[in-house]
């Protein structure tokens, strides 16, 4: 079975400082292909800029992509979960919370962005070993 872990191995977490503009955000994230970014001050985690935070807090709220920067609009409620954590704790977790992603810790640092896709390709893969196993031994008689 596929861990936290595993999916997060060879994955490299985009980052992005605190004090960045909002211009310089949405590039990084469009010239990555991701959604969401940490935002970090130095080391440490202080919040998370998205796609939604875009669109609800800059976007609509007619701020300048330039001048505005990403202190001002993220999301500090954060949802974390641990690196050895279960799949099934993480999925609960992100469901509670209403998120589509969730951070990963392992000893108080963040190793990594897991998404609702990455879990669901999780499941499926652990579904298409069971159909696997069953049609064998079903049919190895």
């Amino acid at each position: 079975m596929e861990s936290i872990r595993d999916i997060l191995q060879n994955r490299e977490v985009f980052t992005i400082q605190s004090g960045s503009s909002i211009k310089d955000a949405v590039n990084y994230m469009a010239s990555k292909g991701v959604g969401l970014v940490p935002v970090m001050k130095n080391e440490m985690l202080v919040g998370v800029f998205s796609e939604r935070d875009l669109v609800k807090r800059v976007i609509a709220k007619d701020k300048d992509l330039i001048l505005t920067v990403v202190d001002d609009v993220m999301s500090t409620n954060l949802v974390i979960a641990k690196i050895d954590e279960s799949n099934e704790s993480v999925l609960a977790k992100m469901k509670e919370a209403k998120t589509r992603h969730i951070l990963i810790i392992d000893n108080e640092k963040l190793v990594g962005v897991l998404s609702l896709r990455d879990l669901l390709e999780i499941d499926l893969n652990q579904c298409k070993t069971t159909v696997e196993v069953l049609n064998n031994y079903i049919y190895s008689k």
